[in-house]
């Protein structure tokens, strides 16, 4: 088994992300968990992945993928 399990690896990776800017591991685990539970951000991130999955751009500014590919691979 790999740690984190795959249903609660969302919440760890964004825990990681937080725990940069926060006092406590414990305050960036409650944080991530609420932006998990949150049902507008669940829909977001499936919006995004059934673009991805169609072969679509999803329109995201934030989305290196789509961005590389609107401005055909220029840095």
């Amino acid at each position: 088994m790999t740690y984190p399990p795959a249903d609660d690896r969302l919440r760890q990776l964004l825990a990681q992300e937080i725990n940069l800017s926060v006092d406590t591991w414990k305050l960036a685990i409650w944080i991530a968990d609420g932006i998990v539970k949150n049902p507008e951000i669940g829909a977001e991130l499936e919006r995004i992945a059934t673009a991805h999955q169609a072969g679509q751009p999803c329109g995201d500014r934030h989305c290196a993928r789509c961005f590389e590919a609107a401005v055909g691979g220029k840095s």
